[in-house]
């Protein structure tokens, strides 16, 4: 893959010092997961901001796999039943962790963790459900973040 990178249907946010890529079908919930995320990190008192929602670059440097907003919707999110809404956008992140949203995740919590390949490079990862309890995700998600 070139440096450049390819755009992908996902959502990313940063948290403290690394990204959060969240996958899913349209609908399965990666922007409210997003939003409930950041509340929950500035709630713990973490550095959070969003990196992209909806449409998000993916491109490796090195090994690391650096995530980036699209540039014409940056510093937007979908908020659902609201709208879309203004948040202070991060330019970039270096991907910290993977979070697919999927209709059956597998139902023992070790195995939810497991590892994936991004443009070939591997990156630890949580399944949870589609349309999960934002909140609920949120904290599993900053969990998950505390143990990789």
């Amino acid at each position: 893959m070139s440096e450049a990178g390819a755009f992908m249907h996902a959502t990313a946010v940063m948290v403290a010092e690394g990204a959060v890529l969240i996958r899913g079908a349209s609908g399965s919930g990666k922007s409210q997961l997003a939003l409930a995320l950041m509340a929950e990190a500035r709630r713990r008192g973490l550095f959070t901001r969003l990196i992209g929602d909806d449409r998000v670059r993916v491109s490796v440097a090195g090994a690391r796999v650096i995530v980036q907003g699209h540039p014409s919707i940056g510093g937007w999110i979908e908020e659902r039943g609201s709208g879309i809404l203004p948040e202070v956008q991060e330019a970039a992140g270096l991907v910290r962790c993977v979070v697919d949203l999927v209709d059956d995740p597998p139902r023992l919590p070790d195995m939810e963790a497991a590892e994936v390949l991004l443009e070939g490079v591997p990156a630890p990862a949580l399944a949870l459900r589609s349309g999960c309890a934002p909140q609920e995700g949120a904290r599993r998600v900053l969990a998950f973040l505390n143990r990789a």
